[in-house]
Protein backbone atom coordinates (compact mmCIF):
# COMPACT_ATOMS: atom_id res chain seq x y z
CA UNK A 1 0.00 0.00 0.00
CA UNK A 2 2.82 2.61 0.26
CA UNK A 3 2.84 3.26 -3.49
CA UNK A 4 -0.70 4.85 -2.50
CA UNK A 5 1.36 7.13 -0.11
CA UNK A 6 2.23 9.93 -2.48
CA UNK A 7 -0.63 10.35 -4.29
CA UNK A 8 -2.57 10.32 -1.23
CA UNK A 9 -0.33 12.89 0.46
CA UNK A 10 -1.11 15.30 -2.83
CA UNK A 11 -5.00 15.11 -2.41
CA UNK A 12 -4.65 15.62 1.07
CA UNK A 13 -2.41 18.62 0.73
CA UNK A 14 -4.66 19.86 -2.25
CA UNK A 15 -7.83 19.18 -0.31
CA UNK A 16 -6.40 21.70 2.39
CA UNK A 17 -5.63 24.31 0.02
CA UNK A 18 -8.64 24.56 -1.43
CA UNK A 19 -10.15 25.79 1.70
CA UNK A 20 -7.66 27.90 1.88
CA UNK A 21 -9.15 30.32 -1.03
CA UNK A 22 -12.40 30.47 0.15
CA UNK A 23 -13.14 33.14 2.37
CA UNK A 24 -16.10 30.71 3.89
CA UNK A 25 -16.96 27.16 2.59
CA UNK A 26 -20.29 27.16 4.44
CA UNK A 27 -23.07 29.39 4.56
CA UNK A 28 -24.00 28.55 8.16
CA UNK A 29 -20.63 30.06 9.52
CA UNK A 30 -20.88 33.00 7.27
CA UNK A 31 -24.30 33.62 9.20
CA UNK A 32 -22.89 33.27 12.56
CA UNK A 33 -20.55 35.69 11.85
CA UNK A 34 -23.12 38.05 10.88
CA UNK A 35 -24.54 37.83 14.02
CA UNK A 36 -21.61 38.05 15.84
CA UNK A 37 -20.83 41.48 14.03
CA UNK A 38 -24.14 42.20 15.34
CA UNK A 39 -23.24 41.48 18.91
CA UNK A 40 -19.81 43.20 19.13
CA UNK A 41 -20.06 46.22 16.83
CA UNK A 42 -23.74 46.91 16.99
CA UNK A 43 -23.94 45.77 20.96
CA UNK A 44 -27.32 44.43 19.76
CA UNK A 45 -28.65 40.76 21.82
CA UNK A 46 -29.92 38.29 19.94
CA UNK A 47 -32.13 38.33 18.08
CA UNK A 48 -32.59 41.87 17.79
CA UNK A 49 -29.90 41.86 14.53
CA UNK A 50 -30.82 38.98 12.69
CA UNK A 51 -32.45 35.62 13.54
CA UNK A 52 -31.24 32.15 13.54
CA UNK A 53 -32.58 29.46 16.01
CA UNK A 54 -29.22 28.45 17.22
CA UNK A 55 -28.09 29.60 20.48
CA UNK A 56 -26.23 32.75 21.71
CA UNK A 57 -23.27 31.24 22.37
CA UNK A 58 -22.73 30.64 18.75
CA UNK A 59 -22.36 33.94 17.52
CA UNK A 60 -20.52 35.12 20.28
CA UNK A 61 -18.19 32.37 19.49
CA UNK A 62 -17.98 33.15 15.65
CA UNK A 63 -18.11 36.69 16.19
CA UNK A 64 -14.75 37.01 18.21
CA UNK A 65 -13.21 34.92 15.67
CA UNK A 66 -13.98 37.12 13.39
CA UNK A 67 -12.55 40.13 15.27
CA UNK A 68 -9.49 38.10 16.41
CA UNK A 69 -8.56 36.62 13.04
CA UNK A 70 -10.47 39.05 10.15
CA UNK A 71 -8.72 37.18 7.48
CA UNK A 72 -10.12 37.47 3.97
CA UNK A 73 -9.56 34.04 2.71
CA UNK A 74 -8.95 30.47 5.10
CA UNK A 75 -10.43 31.71 7.92
CA UNK A 76 -12.41 29.09 8.67
CA UNK A 77 -9.51 26.63 7.65
CA UNK A 78 -7.46 28.01 10.51
CA UNK A 79 -10.16 27.59 12.70
CA UNK A 80 -10.83 23.87 12.06
CA UNK A 81 -7.39 23.01 11.91
CA UNK A 82 -7.38 24.71 15.38
CA UNK A 83 -9.81 23.54 17.04
CA UNK A 84 -8.93 19.66 15.85
CA UNK A 85 -5.26 20.38 17.40
CA UNK A 86 -6.94 21.36 20.32
CA UNK A 87 -9.39 18.43 20.46
CA UNK A 88 -6.15 16.20 19.75
CA UNK A 89 -4.23 17.07 22.68
CA UNK A 90 -7.39 17.01 24.88
CA UNK A 91 -8.21 13.81 24.24
CA UNK A 92 -4.71 12.28 25.21
CA UNK A 93 -6.27 12.05 28.65
CA UNK A 94 -8.94 8.98 27.51
CA UNK A 95 -6.21 7.18 25.64
CA UNK A 96 -2.66 6.89 24.24
CA UNK A 97 -1.81 7.97 20.57
CA UNK A 98 0.64 9.91 18.27
CA UNK A 99 -1.26 13.60 18.18
CA UNK A 100 0.01 13.77 14.14
CA UNK A 101 -1.78 10.67 13.31
CA UNK A 102 -5.09 11.58 15.22
CA UNK A 103 -5.26 14.80 13.94
CA UNK A 104 -4.25 14.10 9.99
CA UNK A 105 -7.27 11.14 10.42
CA UNK A 106 -9.44 13.70 11.62
CA UNK A 107 -9.03 16.39 9.39
CA UNK A 108 -8.72 13.74 6.21
CA UNK A 109 -11.42 11.30 7.02
CA UNK A 110 -13.72 14.04 8.55
CA UNK A 111 -14.19 15.67 4.61
CA UNK A 112 -16.93 13.57 4.73
CA UNK A 113 -18.45 15.33 7.76
CA UNK A 114 -17.46 18.29 6.19
CA UNK A 115 -14.61 19.02 9.28
CA UNK A 116 -12.96 21.73 7.62
CA UNK A 117 -16.21 23.97 7.27
CA UNK A 118 -15.36 24.70 10.97
CA UNK A 119 -19.17 24.36 11.45
CA UNK A 120 -20.44 23.98 14.91
CA UNK A 121 -19.57 20.48 15.22
CA UNK A 122 -16.04 20.83 15.59
CA UNK A 123 -16.83 23.32 18.56
CA UNK A 124 -18.96 20.86 19.89
CA UNK A 125 -16.35 18.06 19.89
CA UNK A 126 -14.07 20.09 21.23
CA UNK A 127 -16.15 21.26 24.20
CA UNK A 128 -17.32 18.24 24.94
CA UNK A 129 -14.03 16.69 25.04
CA UNK A 130 -12.53 19.75 27.18
CA UNK A 131 -15.93 18.98 29.70
CA UNK A 132 -15.27 15.06 29.72
CA UNK A 133 -10.91 15.42 30.32
CA UNK A 134 -12.01 18.24 33.12
CA UNK A 135 -14.16 16.00 34.95
CA UNK A 136 -11.74 12.85 34.58
CA UNK A 137 -9.04 14.34 36.05
CA UNK A 138 -11.01 15.92 38.98
CA UNK A 139 -12.14 12.34 39.02
CA UNK A 140 -8.66 10.87 38.88
CA UNK A 141 -6.33 13.62 40.99
CA UNK A 142 -8.97 14.48 43.42
CA UNK A 143 -9.13 18.17 42.42
CA UNK A 144 -12.84 19.43 43.46
CA UNK A 145 -12.52 22.88 40.91
CA UNK A 146 -12.11 21.05 37.93
CA UNK A 147 -15.55 20.06 38.23
CA UNK A 148 -16.76 23.61 39.01
CA UNK A 149 -15.01 24.61 35.68
CA UNK A 150 -15.82 21.19 33.78
CA UNK A 151 -20.11 23.13 34.74
CA UNK A 152 -19.04 26.38 33.54
CA UNK A 153 -17.71 25.54 30.21
CA UNK A 154 -20.84 22.87 29.83
CA UNK A 155 -23.10 26.31 30.57
CA UNK A 156 -21.36 27.80 27.03
CA UNK A 157 -21.37 24.37 25.33
CA UNK A 158 -25.01 23.62 25.95
CA UNK A 159 -25.58 27.17 24.44
CA UNK A 160 -23.62 26.55 20.79
CA UNK A 161 -25.91 23.99 20.64
CA UNK A 162 -28.84 22.38 22.92
CA UNK A 163 -27.95 18.72 21.76
CA UNK A 164 -24.49 18.80 22.91
CA UNK A 165 -26.54 17.63 26.59
CA UNK A 166 -27.72 14.41 24.81
CA UNK A 167 -24.06 13.92 23.65
CA UNK A 168 -22.34 14.22 26.81
CA UNK A 169 -25.45 12.17 28.80
CA UNK A 170 -23.31 9.24 29.25
CA UNK A 171 -19.94 9.77 29.51
CA UNK A 172 -21.02 12.66 32.09
CA UNK A 173 -23.23 9.95 33.79
CA UNK A 174 -20.30 7.43 33.89
CA UNK A 175 -17.83 9.73 35.80
CA UNK A 176 -19.94 11.63 38.08
CA UNK A 177 -22.20 8.67 38.75
CA UNK A 178 -19.87 5.21 38.61
CA UNK A 179 -19.37 3.13 42.21
CA UNK A 180 -16.07 4.31 43.39
CA UNK A 181 -16.14 7.45 41.42
CA UNK A 182 -19.44 8.88 42.57
CA UNK A 183 -19.13 12.21 44.88
CA UNK A 184 -22.04 14.13 46.01
CA UNK A 185 -19.62 17.12 46.23
CA UNK A 186 -18.60 16.48 42.71
CA UNK A 187 -22.21 16.88 41.26
CA UNK A 188 -22.81 19.78 43.33
CA UNK A 189 -19.65 21.59 42.31
CA UNK A 190 -20.45 20.68 39.06
CA UNK A 191 -24.09 22.25 39.07
CA UNK A 192 -22.80 25.23 41.05
CA UNK A 193 -20.25 25.73 37.90
CA UNK A 194 -23.56 25.16 35.32
CA UNK A 195 -25.32 27.49 37.02
CA UNK A 196 -22.75 30.33 37.52
CA UNK A 197 -21.86 30.02 33.86
CA UNK A 198 -25.81 30.42 32.59
CA UNK A 199 -26.11 33.25 34.62
CA UNK A 200 -22.99 35.11 33.59
CA UNK A 201 -23.94 34.11 30.19
CA UNK A 202 -27.23 35.51 30.08
CA UNK A 203 -26.83 38.71 32.22
CA UNK A 204 -27.26 41.01 29.37
CA UNK A 205 -30.81 39.50 28.95
CA UNK A 206 -31.31 39.72 32.60
CA UNK A 207 -30.38 43.11 33.04
CA UNK A 208 -32.15 44.40 29.78
CA UNK A 209 -35.41 43.11 31.54
CA UNK A 210 -38.83 43.51 29.49
CA UNK A 211 -39.37 40.22 29.17
CA UNK A 212 -36.32 39.74 27.10
CA UNK A 213 -34.96 36.53 28.15
CA UNK A 214 -38.19 35.21 27.67
CA UNK A 215 -38.66 36.75 23.78
CA UNK A 216 -35.37 35.02 23.26
CA UNK A 217 -36.55 31.71 24.27
CA UNK A 218 -39.58 32.28 22.26
CA UNK A 219 -38.75 33.35 19.28
CA UNK A 220 -36.46 29.78 19.16
CA UNK A 221 -38.92 28.18 19.76
CA UNK A 222 -41.44 28.95 17.78
CA UNK A 223 -39.44 28.94 14.83
CA UNK A 224 -38.36 25.46 15.48
CA UNK A 225 -41.86 24.69 15.59
CA UNK A 226 -42.35 25.71 11.84
CA UNK A 227 -38.07 24.15 11.25
CA UNK A 228 -38.68 20.33 12.46
CA UNK A 229 -37.98 18.17 9.50
CA UNK A 230 -40.20 16.25 7.94
CA UNK A 231 -40.86 12.95 8.32
CA UNK A 232 -38.85 11.94 5.00
CA UNK A 233 -35.79 13.93 6.52
CA UNK A 234 -35.87 12.30 9.32
CA UNK A 235 -35.78 8.80 8.06
CA UNK A 236 -32.61 10.24 5.77
CA UNK A 237 -31.17 11.11 8.32
CA UNK A 238 -31.94 8.02 10.45
CA UNK A 239 -30.55 6.02 7.18
CA UNK A 240 -27.51 7.95 6.65
CA UNK A 241 -26.57 7.57 10.59
CA UNK A 242 -26.67 4.36 10.42
CA UNK A 243 -24.49 3.57 6.70
CA UNK A 244 -21.86 5.91 8.55
CA UNK A 245 -21.81 3.72 11.37
CA UNK A 246 -21.58 0.52 9.75
CA UNK A 247 -18.65 1.83 8.30
CA UNK A 248 -17.36 3.01 11.40
CA UNK A 249 -18.17 -0.39 12.47
CA UNK A 250 -14.67 -2.57 12.91
CA UNK A 251 -13.21 0.47 14.48
CA UNK A 252 -15.87 0.04 17.40
CA UNK A 253 -15.63 -3.60 17.88
CA UNK A 254 -11.57 -3.11 17.56
CA UNK A 255 -12.16 -1.26 20.73
CA UNK A 256 -14.25 -3.49 22.87
CA UNK A 257 -11.52 -6.51 22.12
CA UNK A 258 -8.51 -4.42 22.50
CA UNK A 259 -9.44 -2.48 25.84
CA UNK A 260 -12.73 -4.51 26.75
CA UNK A 261 -13.95 -1.54 28.36
CA UNK A 262 -16.75 -2.33 31.34
CA UNK A 263 -17.94 -0.98 34.63
CA UNK A 264 -14.65 -2.54 36.91
CA UNK A 265 -12.56 0.41 37.73
CA UNK A 266 -9.31 -1.18 35.95
CA UNK A 267 -11.81 -0.82 32.71
CA UNK A 268 -13.87 2.10 33.30
CA UNK A 269 -11.74 4.74 31.32
CA UNK A 270 -12.07 2.48 28.66
CA UNK A 271 -15.87 2.81 28.31
CA UNK A 272 -15.39 6.88 28.07
CA UNK A 273 -15.05 6.95 24.31
CA UNK A 274 -17.69 4.69 23.33
CA UNK A 275 -19.97 5.71 25.40
CA UNK A 276 -19.20 9.23 23.85
CA UNK A 277 -20.04 8.08 20.50
CA UNK A 278 -23.21 5.93 21.63
CA UNK A 279 -24.76 9.11 23.59
CA UNK A 280 -24.11 11.18 20.25
CA UNK A 281 -25.83 9.13 17.72
CA UNK A 282 -29.44 10.15 19.23
CA UNK A 283 -28.39 13.78 18.68
CA UNK A 284 -27.46 13.30 15.11
CA UNK A 285 -31.01 12.06 14.67
CA UNK A 286 -32.67 14.49 16.67
CA UNK A 287 -31.64 17.37 14.33
CA UNK A 288 -34.51 15.59 12.25
CA UNK A 289 -32.39 17.43 8.69
CA UNK A 290 -29.67 14.87 7.12
CA UNK A 291 -27.03 17.17 6.76
CA UNK A 292 -23.37 15.62 6.86
CA UNK A 293 -21.52 17.49 8.99
CA UNK A 294 -24.08 16.62 11.93
CA UNK A 295 -22.76 13.29 11.86
CA UNK A 296 -19.21 14.74 13.03
CA UNK A 297 -20.23 13.98 16.73
CA UNK A 298 -19.99 10.75 16.53
CA UNK A 299 -16.68 10.47 14.38
CA UNK A 300 -14.54 12.80 16.25
CA UNK A 301 -14.11 9.78 19.50
CA UNK A 302 -14.52 7.18 16.93
CA UNK A 303 -11.55 9.06 15.17
CA UNK A 304 -9.95 9.10 18.70
CA UNK A 305 -10.56 5.35 19.18
CA UNK A 306 -8.75 4.66 15.93
CA UNK A 307 -5.89 6.43 16.52
CA UNK A 308 -5.45 4.51 19.91
CA UNK A 309 -6.06 1.76 17.82
CA UNK A 310 -3.12 1.90 15.46
CA UNK A 311 -0.75 1.96 18.51
CA UNK A 312 -1.90 -1.97 18.19
CA UNK A 313 -1.50 -3.03 15.12
CA UNK A 314 -2.24 -6.44 15.64
CA UNK A 315 -5.64 -5.84 16.78
CA UNK A 316 -7.66 -5.80 13.33
CA UNK A 317 -6.85 -6.30 9.56
CA UNK A 318 -6.34 -3.31 7.90
CA UNK A 319 -8.73 -3.81 4.80
CA UNK A 320 -11.24 -3.24 7.55
CA UNK A 321 -10.59 0.40 7.18
CA UNK A 322 -11.16 0.23 3.67
CA UNK A 323 -14.81 1.54 3.35
CA UNK A 324 -13.80 4.41 5.46
CA UNK A 325 -10.10 4.93 3.57
CA UNK A 326 -12.47 4.87 0.20
CA UNK A 327 -14.57 6.95 1.44
CA UNK A 328 -12.33 9.56 2.91
CA UNK A 329 -10.40 9.79 -0.80
CA UNK A 330 -13.95 10.38 -2.58
CA UNK A 331 -15.00 13.24 -0.26
CA UNK A 332 -11.52 14.90 -0.32
CA UNK A 333 -11.49 14.68 -4.20
CA UNK A 334 -15.26 16.09 -4.05
CA UNK A 335 -14.42 19.02 -2.05
CA UNK A 336 -11.48 19.95 -4.00
CA UNK A 337 -13.94 20.00 -6.92
CA UNK A 338 -16.93 22.09 -4.88
CA UNK A 339 -14.04 24.59 -3.41
CA UNK A 340 -12.68 25.52 -6.69
CA UNK A 341 -15.60 25.86 -8.42
CA UNK A 342 -17.61 28.46 -5.04
CA UNK A 343 -14.17 30.55 -5.46
CA UNK A 344 -14.67 30.97 -9.42
CA UNK A 345 -18.32 31.99 -8.36
CA UNK A 346 -17.31 34.27 -5.41
CA UNK A 347 -14.75 36.06 -7.53
CA UNK A 348 -17.42 37.35 -10.33
CA UNK A 349 -19.23 39.68 -7.33
CA UNK A 350 -17.58 42.92 -6.60
CA UNK A 351 -18.09 42.92 -2.86
CA UNK A 352 -15.79 45.96 -2.44
CA UNK A 353 -18.40 48.12 -4.90
CA UNK A 354 -21.30 46.49 -3.46
CA UNK A 355 -19.76 47.63 0.34
CA UNK A 356 -18.17 51.11 -0.89
CA UNK A 357 -21.76 52.05 -2.10
CA UNK A 358 -24.24 50.86 0.48
CA UNK A 359 -21.80 52.20 3.48
CA UNK A 360 -23.47 51.68 6.77
CA UNK A 361 -26.70 51.95 5.37
CA UNK A 362 -29.46 49.00 6.09
CA UNK A 363 -30.16 46.43 3.46
CA UNK A 364 -33.34 44.50 2.61
CA UNK A 365 -32.70 40.86 1.61
CA UNK A 366 -35.75 38.95 -0.18
CA UNK A 367 -34.22 35.51 -1.09
CA UNK A 368 -30.83 35.93 -1.72
CA UNK A 369 -28.12 34.28 -0.54
CA UNK A 370 -26.47 35.84 2.67
CA UNK A 371 -23.27 35.51 1.77
CA UNK A 372 -23.36 39.39 0.46
CA UNK A 373 -24.49 40.32 4.14
CA UNK A 374 -20.95 38.55 5.38
CA UNK A 375 -18.52 39.35 2.09
CA UNK A 376 -19.68 43.15 1.68
CA UNK A 377 -20.25 43.65 5.84
CA UNK A 378 -24.06 44.79 5.24
CA UNK A 379 -25.81 45.18 8.21
CA UNK A 380 -30.23 43.84 7.90
CA UNK A 381 -33.21 45.89 7.25
CA UNK A 382 -35.27 42.60 8.68
CA UNK A 383 -34.04 40.37 11.53
CA UNK A 384 -35.37 37.46 9.03
CA UNK A 385 -31.90 37.38 6.80
CA UNK A 386 -31.36 33.97 6.00
CA UNK A 387 -32.64 33.43 2.65
CA UNK A 388 -35.44 30.96 3.64
CA UNK A 389 -36.26 31.90 6.96
CA UNK A 390 -39.21 34.21 5.88
CA UNK A 391 -40.55 31.49 4.02
CA UNK A 392 -40.44 28.97 7.20
CA UNK A 393 -41.74 31.68 9.61
CA UNK A 394 -44.41 32.81 7.70
CA UNK A 395 -45.38 30.08 5.42
CA UNK A 396 -44.49 30.37 1.29
CA UNK A 397 -48.08 32.09 1.19
CA UNK A 398 -47.50 34.82 3.00
CA UNK A 399 -43.81 35.39 2.98
CA UNK A 400 -44.93 38.41 0.21
CA UNK A 401 -46.54 40.09 3.02
CA UNK A 402 -43.80 40.57 5.22
CA UNK A 403 -41.70 41.70 2.80
CA UNK A 404 -44.35 44.15 1.27
CA UNK A 405 -44.40 45.33 5.06
CA UNK A 406 -40.75 45.81 5.26
CA UNK A 407 -40.90 47.86 1.84
CA UNK A 408 -43.40 50.09 3.17
CA UNK A 409 -40.75 51.04 5.62
CA UNK A 410 -38.33 52.36 2.80
CA UNK A 411 -34.88 50.29 3.16
CA UNK A 412 -32.91 51.93 0.83
CA UNK A 413 -31.16 49.23 -0.62
CA UNK A 414 -32.38 45.86 -1.41
CA UNK A 415 -31.23 42.52 -2.51
CA UNK A 416 -32.53 39.81 -4.52
CA UNK A 417 -31.55 36.57 -6.18
CA UNK A 418 -30.39 37.18 -10.09
CA UNK A 419 -33.51 38.22 -12.12
CA UNK A 420 -35.70 37.09 -9.18
CA UNK A 421 -39.28 38.52 -10.71
CA UNK A 422 -38.32 36.87 -14.54
CA UNK A 423 -36.98 33.56 -12.71
CA UNK A 424 -40.64 34.12 -10.05
CA UNK A 425 -38.90 33.50 -7.22
CA UNK A 426 -40.04 36.73 -5.72
CA UNK A 427 -43.64 37.37 -5.88
CA UNK A 428 -45.82 39.64 -8.41
CA UNK A 429 -46.79 42.56 -5.69
CA UNK A 430 -42.69 42.82 -4.29
CA UNK A 431 -41.75 42.95 -7.99
CA UNK A 432 -44.09 45.61 -8.82
CA UNK A 433 -43.70 47.91 -6.00
CA UNK A 434 -39.35 47.56 -6.68
CA UNK A 435 -40.47 48.70 -10.25
CA UNK A 436 -41.98 51.87 -9.74
CA UNK A 437 -39.83 52.82 -6.44
CA UNK A 438 -36.22 51.41 -6.75
CA UNK A 439 -34.15 50.91 -9.46
CA UNK A 440 -31.90 48.29 -9.99
CA UNK A 441 -27.92 49.90 -9.44
CA UNK A 442 -25.74 46.29 -10.02
CA UNK A 443 -26.79 43.13 -11.37
CA UNK A 444 -24.43 39.56 -11.26
CA UNK A 445 -25.26 36.45 -12.54
CA UNK A 446 -21.98 33.90 -11.54
CA UNK A 447 -23.25 31.01 -13.19
CA UNK A 448 -21.37 29.79 -16.19
CA UNK A 449 -22.94 30.24 -19.37
CA UNK A 450 -24.24 26.83 -20.32
CA UNK A 451 -25.28 25.99 -16.74
CA UNK A 452 -28.90 26.34 -16.43
CA UNK A 453 -29.72 26.00 -12.96
CA UNK A 454 -29.24 29.05 -10.78
CA UNK A 455 -26.43 30.30 -9.11
CA UNK A 456 -26.61 31.20 -5.17
CA UNK A 457 -24.13 34.01 -5.21
CA UNK A 458 -26.10 35.82 -8.35
CA UNK A 459 -27.38 39.09 -7.19
CA UNK A 460 -29.61 42.25 -7.82
CA UNK A 461 -28.99 45.04 -5.90
CA UNK A 462 -31.77 47.64 -6.03
CA UNK A 463 -31.58 51.42 -4.54
CA UNK A 464 -34.56 53.78 -3.46
CA UNK A 465 -35.46 55.92 -6.09
CA UNK A 466 -36.06 59.14 -3.76
CA UNK A 467 -35.65 59.67 -0.37
CA UNK A 468 -39.22 61.40 -0.30
CA UNK A 469 -41.96 59.12 1.48
CA UNK A 470 -43.41 56.59 -0.71
CA UNK A 471 -46.93 55.74 -0.44
CA UNK A 472 -48.60 54.39 2.81
CA UNK A 473 -49.87 50.93 2.61
CA UNK A 474 -53.49 52.31 2.91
Amino acid sequence: MSFLAFPIAILFAGYLLSYAILPFSNGDTAYYVVLGRGILREHALPYSYAFDHKPLGVYLFYGLWDKLVPLTHGTFLCLACLLMAAFVAVCQHFCSFNRWVAWILLVACGAGFSVLDANTETVLVTGEALILSLLYRGTTQQKPVLFFLAGVILSYVSNINYLSVVCLFLPCGLILLSPGWFRVKNVALAFVGLCAGLCVLFSPYILEGHGALQTYFSMQREFLHYYSGSWKARLETVLWSTLYTLVLGPILLAWIKAFRPGLQMTHRKALILPLWFVSSLPATVLSGHPFDHYYFLCFAPTCIMLACLLQKTHIFPRYALLPLGIFSVVEMGSHIHKNIKESLYLSRVNYTGISDEIGKNKVLNIRADHTVFYSSDLRPFDIYLFQDHVDIRFGKENAWKRYMQDLFHRPVYVVMPYDGCARQSVEAPVCQWLQTHYTRIYSVNTRHIHQQKYQRFSLDLYKLNSPEPLPSAG
